[in-house]
C-alpha cells in the first residue's frame, strides 16, 4: 500500500547582510501562496544527490484553487534483453521511476503530501532541491524555503518516556512558523529571538551530563506542540548518541493502490487528494 509522508514548506525573507536592526524586511513581490502555486504549476527540470529530477504539475483541470499536485520522477537506465531477432542481447533501456505529491498552498498550511518511494529518493531532499532550482530561475527577489517533516508528538512523549534517565541533552530547531496558529507566545520569543541574531533559524537546548533532563514543564511542552506542526525538529541525546530524532518519526498517511492515478487519470488524481487532505478541491 501506498504510504504518504507530510513535510511543512516553512517561507521567509532571506537574511541578507546585517539587517537584525531593521524593524521589518521587505518582502518578496509575490505572496506565500502565489510563489508555492507558482512553483508547483510548472514544469521544472533540477538535479539532486548528481542527478536530474522533473517535476511536472497535473492538468489544470485538477489543479487548484488551493491544492496543486503532481509527479516528480527520474529517469532510469536499465540493461534489458532485445528480442529473439537480437538473439537476446543486453540493450540499454530508459524509462522512469515517479513519485505523486499534493500540497495545500493555504496561508495556514503549506504542506506537502509525498509519496514515499525508495527508488525515487528522499523527499526532504528532493523538495529543497527543486525549490532551489525555483529561486535560481525565478526573476527578482525570492522567499527562502525551509522544509521539514511534520511529525509525531505522541512518538516523542513515548520515547521521552522510555529514556527517562538517560537524556543528556533535549534540543529543538526552528524554522520561520509561516502562520501558523496557535503557540502565539512561543512563536513570538522565537520570532524576537531570531531578529535579535540575525538568524534564518534558531536552536535552544537543554542539557544535563548527567542524564537527568526532564522533557517536561510548559516551554517543553509548547515547543515540541510548536516543532511537531512542521517548523522544526526535535532531538533527545544521550551524550553522542541520538535516542529520538523527530524526522523518524514522520507523520504519514496509507493510501489504496486502487485510487492512485498510475495512468495519469484524473478523477484519481482529485480522488487521492480528496484521501490525503481531506477535502476535495476545485
Amino acid at each position: 500500500m501506498p504510504v504518504f509522508q507530510f513535510l511543512r514548506l516553512s517561507l521567509s525573507v532571506p537574511t541578507i547582510g546585517d539587517l537584525a536592526k531593521e524593524d521589518h524586511r521587505n518582502e518578496p513581490d509575490v505572496s506565500r501562496r502565489e510563489y508555492l502555486t507558482e512553483a508547483f504549476s510548472h514544469r521544472w527540470d533540477f538535479y539532486y544527490s548528481g542527478r536530474q529530477y522533473t517535476f511536472m504539475p497535473c492538468p489544470d483541470a485538477v489543479q487548484g484553487p488551493d491544492i496543486f499536485s503532481g509527479f516528480v520522477g527520474k529517469p532510469v537506465v536499465e540493461l534489458v534483453n532485445a528480442g529473439p531477432e537480437q538473439l537476446f542481447a543486453l540493450t540499454k533501456s530508459k524509462h522512469y521511476k515517479a513519485a505523486f505529491l499534493a500540497i495545500d498552498v493555504s496561508a495556514d498550511q503549506q504542506v506537502v503530501a509525498f509519496e514515499k518511494r525508495q527508488d525515487v529518493g528522499s523527499a526532504h531532499r528532493i523538495l529543497q532541491a527543486m525549490l532551489e532550482e525555483v529561486v535560481r530561475k525565478r526573476k527578482g527577489f525570492s522567499w527562502h524555503s525551509d522544509v521539514e517533516y511534520i511529525s509525531s508528538e505522541q512518538d516523542f512523549w513515548r520515547a521521552a518516556e522510555e529514556f527517562r534517565g538517560r537524556i543528556t541533552e533535549l534540543s529543538f530547531e526552528f524554522y520561520p512558523p509561516n502562520g501558523l496558529k496557535g503557540f502565539e507566545k512561543f512563536k513570538e520569543f522565537d520570532r524576537i529571538a531570531k531578529q535579535q541574531a540575525n538568524g534564518q533559524s534558531s536552536e535552544y537546548s537543554i542539557k544535563n551530563p548527567d542524564g537527568a533532563v526532564a522533557p517536561e514543564g510548559g516551554f517543553v511542552e509548547s515547543a515540541v506542540e510548536y516543532a511537531a506542526e512542521g517548523p522544526g525538529k526535535i532531538t533527545l541525546k544521550e551524550g553522542r548518541k541520538t535516542l529520538f530524532s523527530s524526522r523518524q518519526a514522520k507523520k504519514t498517511k496509507d493510501v489504496p493502490e486502487t485510487i492512485m492515478p498510475r495512468q495519469g487519470e484524473q478523477s484519481k488524481i482529485l480522488g487521492v487528494v480528496a484521501w490525503l487532505f481531506g477535502k476535495k478541491d476545485g
